[in-house]
């Protein structure tokens, strides 16, 4: 399965296609990249010349004297589709294109790009490309790509970048913290090797320990999604996207549509698979370097040493803003450190140890070290500003500390260092990173990536308690539903009639008002007599998807008064929307709770995903919702109901009862069935579906539907 990634990280032999002896050429800095640490068979191929550093040169590939495991181009695209010929012909499994002048630059170039890769899948060769970087198996010595010099060895985070030159910056920002990686791979246009594939062979590397994700697009949004979530349960993911703003909402029919951002789907799946959604390339670096150098926190909460009162106050002002505790620490760890303080310093948490410089060292161990012993503390984020990051001594009794409590004495928490100070502290830099303790500039970023980890920390201990089954939809549920869009489809209807779509659900175990489609005011009085209770009327129209805004929807309406507002609704909708064709109106029970909203669509790469909020304020306003994609289990969906702000009124407060949480989630969950089985529901809107301490009820509901 993964013969791909053997061939292009472990190759055991490289061709390299436009390789040069002339100094300034890209095929003389990948000839000189490959030959000063790769230890396989390497054939430079170019036609003019018979010897290139010291190795035959070859005229084709196919001259190449052995089996090619991977051929490196690095010519003008023009040149490029008979390489790939030739690739083709010499049975090469890997060709990794470097060259730019594709789909990225037109028609043309798309032209060229997809006769190489017709060319490429007939041959059986896999392609890494066109226009990128190249790739880096570190551990290996194989550096086949436009960056200069080899990585050091005994790295375990992996890079996958879909931009080169960004991709490369990070790299050379991780170098210059001393990170050492295992493999970086930058796929550019990505014609024919998916982002999926990549996953699923560095999630089975056991070099790779921690994988960072920098992308632009993503291609096969679904298999993407579940190679990420096989992956991030074997290791820590970490991924950054651009082009994730939201460029302005579409016009749709439904609620739900209206609600979604462009990046909606993206963000969903990578946070639904267990991964940790960074906001840039920077802060994709800072988390993979804690995850990859520190043990997992336990919790949240966080102890802070400082040599200046106002950076301690400041970090934990936002330490707490990103979701962090600061606790004071309890009597007993403040008695054990309060002796190595001087008595003006304040051993509450933060821990102030003041500018008392002689004492740094016993100051700043011992705090750390109490910090291990207690209960109070998750996390140890020690302050090292002018001064005390400068002080030599100072800096070895932080990192020899930390190395005891973690190594020698098995105390599973995690240390990250605030650095304040200028660029004249890089060799006690070097000292902290060098032995694993990650260390971070300034305040925010600090707390930035001590609150992502410890996020992914909570995520991950509490998806491990999830219920992870699946339960299967109600007999006769699909050929039900089945007939109900084949009467719409077969009437050219994209909008399903509201008592369509709560006849959907409803064949899915959802639980649906009592209703009646009235013709007549007589016929509605009758219905609103039956019902006993104040009821509401609803025009029902092919041609009306919102009712509410043309004054198709009325509550609270006692029978008495029921013939009446009969003729008003019909009137009055007539008036706003003349051409609609009206089938009737009809007359419901009025349902009581907290309103919420269950809606779904489907995006084209990531296929059907499922939403939920509270109603009113907190979906209009805030957009206080969540989403999963489907099928989902029981647990995600649980989940979704707990990730909203508005949860709590679910719960039950000031003297409300708490609401049948168990219906909302089998409501959740005939809307994730009904659309993961028809891919032609592109919009479902339920909305409100009411829920109170005895179930849950599809009051109202639309559908949009494609023809295709």
């Amino acid at each position: 399965m993964n013969k791909w990634g053997d061939a292009a990280f472990n190759p055991r032999s490289i061709a390299l296609i436009g390789a040069s002896g002339q100094t300034g050429k890209l095929g003389y800095i990948l000839m000189q990249n490959l030959q000063d640490g790769y230890p396989g068979l390497l054939y430079p191929i170019n036609p003019r010349e018979v010897e290139i550093m010291g190795h035959p040169a070859y005229p084709r590939i196919q001259d190449a004297p052995a089996p090619v495991d991977l051929a490196v181009i690095a010519l003008p695209p023009e040149s490029c589709v008979q390489a790939m010929r030739d690739c083709a012909a010499a049975g090469a499994k890997v060709a990794l294109v470097l060259s730019g002048g594709f789909a990225e630059v037109g028609a043309e170039g798309a032209a060229r790009q997809q006769a190489m890769l017709e060319i490429a899948l007939q041959g059986g060769v896999r392609l890494i490309g066109p226009n990128c970087f190249g790739l880096y198996n570190c551990n290996l010595g194989l550096n086949a790509s436009m960056g200069l010099g080899l990585p050091p060895k005994g790295g375990n985070i992996s890079l996958v970048t879909q931009s080169g030159a960004y991709g490369m910056a990070i790299f050379g920002l991780a170098r210059q913290r001393h990170l050492r990686f295992a493999k970086i791979l930058s796929h550019g246009n990505k014609a024919d090797l998916s982002d999926h594939e990549i996953l699923d062979y560095l999630a089975d590397d056991d070099e790779t320990s921690v994988l960072c994700l920098f992308l632009e697009s993503v291609s096969h949004g679904r298999a993407f999604f579940e190679s990420l979530a096989r992956a991030a349960q074997r290791k820590p993911i970490v991924v950054a996207k651009t082009g994730r703003s939201r460029a302005g909402q579409r016009a749709a029919a439904s609620h739900t549509a209206a609600l979604t951002g462009d990046a909606t789907a993206f963000i969903t799946a990578v946070r639904q698979a267990g991964a940790v959604l960074a906001e840039s390339g920077l802060e994709m670096v800072d988390i993979a370097e804690a995850l990859s150098r520190q043990p997992i926190p336990p919790g949240r909460r966080v102890g802070i040493i400082t040599n200046s009162g106002g950076t301690g106050v400041e970090l934990t002002d936002l330490c707490e803003r990103f979701g962090l505790n600061v606790p004071e620490l309890s009597p007993a760890v403040q008695a054990q450190i309060t002796p190595l303080l001087p008595t003006y310093a304040s051993p509450r948490n933060p821990v102030d140890v003041t500018p008392l410089w002689a004492r740094f060292p016993a100051m700043y161990g011992g705090s750390i070290e109490a910090m291990y012993e207690s209960d109070d503390i998750d996390i140890v984020i020690p302050i090292l500003l002018q001064r005390s990051a400068l002080m030599r001594e100072n800096v070895e009794a932080v990192r020899d500390t930390v190395l005891r409590c973690q190594r020698e004495r098995g105390i599973a928490k995690p240390t990250y260092i605030c650095w304040v100070v200028g660029n004249e502290g890089e060799q006690t830099q070097a000292m902290l990173q060098d032995a694993g303790i990650p260390v971070y500039e300034w305040p925010e970023r600090t707390a930035r990536t001590a609150a992502a980890v410890a996020a992914y920390a909570e995520a991950r201990r509490a998806r491990a308690a999830l219920p992870t089954t699946r339960e299967t939809p109600p007999a006769g549920a699909y050929e039900t539903a089945s007939a109900i869009l084949a009467h719409a489809h077969a009437q050219q209807r994209t909008i399903l009639l509201e008592n369509e779509v709560k006849q959907l659900l409803a064949a899915y175990g959802a639980r649906i008002p009592r209703e009646t489609l009235c013709t007549s005011p007589d016929e509605a009085v009758a219905v609103a007599r039956a019902l006993g209770n104040p009821c509401v009327l609803k025009i029902v129209s092919p041609d009306i998807s919102h009712k509410s805004d043309v004054g198709g929807v009325r509550v609270g309406i006692a029978p008495e008064q029921v013939d009446t507002v009969f003729e008003e609704i019909l009137a009055t909708v007539q008036a706003k929307q003349p051409s609609a064709h009206i089938l009737g109106i009809s007359v419901q029970e009025v349902v009581r709770g907290q309103e919420t909203i269950i809606g779904g669509l489907r995006d084209a790469e990531f296929g059907p995903l499922v939403m939920f909020g509270l109603g009113g304020v907190f979906v209009e306003v805030l957009h206080d919702i969540s989403y999963r994609l489907v099928p989902a289990s029981t647990g995600e969906l649980q989940a979704m109901l707990r990730e909203v702000r508005g949860y709590p009124l679910l719960t039950g407060v000031r003297g409300q009862p708490a609401v049948d949480l168990h219906a909302l989630t089998n409501t959740l969950q005939a809307a994730a069935w009904l659309l993961d089985a028809f891919p032609q529901i592109s919009e479902l809107d339920l909305n409100p579906v009411i829920v109170g301490a005895e179930g849950a009820v599809v009051a109202d509901g639309r559908a949009i539907l494609s023809l295709s």
